[in-house]
């Protein structure tokens, strides 16, 4: 690691520590601000009303448990590769869909809701109210807004005030919850259950049934625990756990309900299908009994004899085939014409009838599925709807596509039929010698056991269809009834608590530093030196003394030490070889300090025994006189203008210390920039360092003007002046520039006016004083 990093690491761990101390200091605003956080915090708690979680969990049954497995236009849906996870997927949209969320609603009348001020809370009344609104007949069917109601109970009587939306409201007083008050929203009175005593508050809200859907469709919140079962959780968080709970009841119902009415819609259309055909085949079939008996009785036949038999053994197995083939046929035909019929635009297509066509049957089980997905839009949207019209476009190209399959099926069977024919004439010309009225007899047979067969198998599905439409499974099974939990979710106290505690802490912290980041004023003595480049001779704290003098001889108070502190690095920077020092004190603008800088330390420096003269030369603002308490406004610009004047004309004792004297700039002159050129300055200062061991010089602020680098020519040191909590951080851009360019003779920097608790003269810190200032 470079020396660079390291300085820089060393850099960061100190503005880190600064940082920390300085929130540290001010520990009390954190201490005030947790124990109002922590008061919100609790208030909160005990305002909120307990939030519940409530929850349910079903199973969804798949369609061969639930009494719909022997239908092929369901089963497909396994065919196609769709498992269990895509049903149960489709069966969560349906629990939480629109129509079973707004039919709930409706059942359970959860348009409206109510509450009771109990202390700071807002207590929801459900299933019992105290009062119940009566709203016009058909309110709440048309209403297109929210209505918000609040009631009071006084001495004189009730207090209503009704707001319908954001504009319109109304106020009403009335004695007797019987009365009709006309409102805003028209003639409303109210149902008594128990009578409201005096200072009891309601607050009553009236959604439009859309909105409340949504809002109890957002609420509720539908999912499968794990992703490949079918096992389903429904829960929600409310304070009112007996409404949640009779909300979920009523979803699974009508979810059951309207499961169970899909599957009778399509076994009750089979079950039609199946006995108008059982009808025309019992028709058939007895002409067909009818034409035998006839045929025998006229031909005087019995029984076919042996020869026959044989001969026609071959024969058999072909017609058999060929009765098959025509079975299919006539089923086809069947199909055909149901489908023809317009009636049946938008019933389902009977599939379990014998069709051996697996394309045929997976285009039905295409086609009834759609067909299920139009019925269930049909109930939350209307006839105009772009979704139904698409449906719509979709059903009418299936069933030319079911037309096309049932044409191409029939092809199919009919060479078939052709090619046993083939293969029956072969034993026809076998039995060429069998007589007429035997191979008469035998094709009147053959179209019996055409129409035999058929009816059979009809028969055999009508009993298959009546057990599906017996079945009274419920698609979803109740694994857990819906129950809250006997922790309440929210509000929770040690979150609140701990948030509270958080908040405590950031408050301080983020107030501290926006005001660091507006305050552009100088801190303490730590940012001072890193901002200048100039060296620094120390601190002074702020005083609370009134007089600007803080050191004397006998003073021993953290002023006047940190003046002698500064006394002592001063001595160390100034040169050896002088045996007089010339020591300029300045600084960036006025009210830093540099005056009360000047005359402490000029008497510390006489309280060591030296011979010391304070030379006013801030000639444009002299306060220097006044500070000290002098009376005389002093000479010193009459000496500069006038060579009558003699040094000692303008030499003044301070009356602070007789090894120090003080020299006062006199009147403010009109030229005071050429005055200070004026070669008796240079005169004066050789004469002083002939007199004095130390000649220092209050000038005025160089930000402002340019008197004081005109001093600089007689000067050995300058001490430039900041003033914490006062000088701009900006300035010290400025020092750095007039040290750069070596304008002022071998500056040092003094910060004035820290805060005792930032020098570490307070209470905690502090070395032996009695007392900071």
């Amino acid at each position: 690691m470079t020396n660079q990093n390291i300085s820089n690491s060393k850099q960061d761990t100190v503005n880190i520590r600064e940082m920390l101390l300085r929130y540290l200091k001010q520990w009390y605003w954190f201490v005030l601000s947790v124990i109002v956080c922590i008061g919100l915090g609790v208030l909160v708690f005990i305002s909120r009303t307990p939030v519940y979680n409530v929850s349910s969990t079903l199973l969804i049954r798949s369609t061969d448990e639930n009494g719909m497995g022997q239908m092929p236009q369901v089963d497909m849906l396994s065919m196609m590769g769709l498992g269990a996870t895509k049903q149960v997927t489709d069966e969560l949209a349906i629990i939480n869909s629109r129509y079973v969320m707004e039919q709930s609603i409706r059942d359970l009348g959860l348009q409206t809701e109510y509450r009771k001020k109990q202390k700071l809370r807002w207590v929801g009344q459900y299933p019992k109210q105290d009062v119940l609104v009566v709203y016009p007949q058909c309110f709440t069917d048309t209403m297109r807004k929210t209505v918000k109601m609040s009631l009071k109970c006084t001495s004189k009587g009730y207090v209503l005030k009704v707001k319908y939306g954001s504009w319109v409201s109304s106020k009403h007083k009335f004695t007797a919850l019987s009365d009709t008050i006309g409102t805003c929203i028209g003639d409303i009175s109210f149902h008594v259950n128990k009578m409201p005593e005096k200072g009891d508050k309601y607050r009553i809200v009236t959604m439009p049934l859309p909105v409340i859907t949504d809002k109890y469709r957002l609420a509720v919140n539908a999912k499968q625990i794990k992703k490949e079962s079918n096992v389903v959780r429904i829960s929600t968080d409310t304070d009112m756990p007996q409404r949640a709970i009779n909300l979920m009841n009523k979803m699974i119902d009508l979810y059951n309900y309207d499961a169970v009415i899909d599957k009778n819609i399509m076994a009750t259309n089979t079950k039609n299908f199946i006995d108008e055909r059982l009808k025309i085949i019992t028709e058939e079939l007895e002409a067909v009994e009818t034409d035998v008996e006839t045929y025998k009785k006229q031909k005087g036949i019995t029984s076919l004899s042996d020869e026959a038999a044989i001969y026609l053994r071959g024969s058999n197995e072909y017609q058999r085939r060929q009765v098959e083939i025509e079975t299919q046929q006539n089923i086809l035909d069947f199909l055909r014409q149901f489908i023809a019929d317009e009636q049946n635009k938008y019933n389902f297509i009977p599939a379990n009838i014998g069709i051996n066509s697996e394309v045929l049957l997976e285009v039905i089980g295409e086609y009834n599925e759609l067909l299920l997905t139009r019925m269930k839009t049909m109930r939350s949207a209307t006839a105009d709807n772009p979704v139904l019209a698409h449906i719509d476009m979709q059903l009418q190209a299936m069933r030319q596509n079911i037309e096309m399959s049932i044409k191409s099926a029939e092809d199919g069977l009919e060479i078939m039929r052709k090619d046993l024919q083939k293969q029956e004439k072969r034993y026809a010309g076998r039995i060429g010698d069998v007589p007429t009225q035997e191979r008469e007899y035998l094709q009147i047979k053959r179209q019996q056991e055409i129409k035999q067969n058929i009816y059979l198998f009809l028969y055999q599905k009508r009993e298959e269809n009546a057990l599906t439409l017996a079945s009274t499974v419920m698609p979803a099974k109740t694994i857990d009834v819906p129950q809250m939990m006997t922790d309440p979710v929210a509000p929770r106290l040690r979150l609140i608590l701990l948030i509270a505690l958080v908040l405590g802490i950031l408050i301080p912290i983020g107030v501290i530093f926006v005001y660091d980041i507006f305050d552009n004023k100088i801190k303490d003595i730590k940012q001072y030196e890193r901002l200048v480049k100039a060296p620094v001779l120390g601190q002074l704290i702020q005083s609370r003394k009134r007089s600007a003098v803080v050191i004397t001889q006998t003073e021993n108070t953290a002023s006047a030490e940190l003046f002698r502190l500064l006394r002592t690095n001063l001595r160390f920077m100034l040169p050896a070889e002088n045996k007089s020092n010339v020591i300029l004190i300045t600084s960036s603008v006025n009210g830093e300090g540099k005056s009360f800088v000047a005359i402490n330390t000029a008497l510390s420096m006489a309280l060591l025994g030296k011979r010391v003269v304070l030379v006013g030369l801030d000639i444009r603002k002299p306060t220097l006189a006044s500070y000290i308490g002098l009376n005389s406004t002093g000479l010193l610009t009459a000496y500069l203008a006038d060579s009558a004047y003699e040094l000692d004309d303008i030499i003044v004792s301070s009356g602070l210390d007789n090894k120090l004297d003080v020299i006062p700039a006199g009147v403010v002159p009109p030229n005071p920039n050429e005055l200070l050129q004026n070669e008796r300055l240079d005169e004066l200062f050789v004469q002083l360092r002939e007199r004095y061991d130390y000649v220092f010089v209050d000038s005025a602020p160089v930000a402002m003007v340019s008197d004081t680098f005109l001093l600089n020519r007689v000067t050995d040191m300058t001490i430039y002046v900041s003033r914490a909590d006062y000088t701009e951080v900006e300035m010290a851009d400025y020092v750095n520039q007039v040290y750069e360019q070596k304008r002022l003779k071998n500056i040092a920097c003094v910060l004035n006016g820290v805060k005792a608790s930032a020098a570490g003269y307070g209470s905690t810190y502090g070395y032996g004083y009695g007392k900071s200032e």
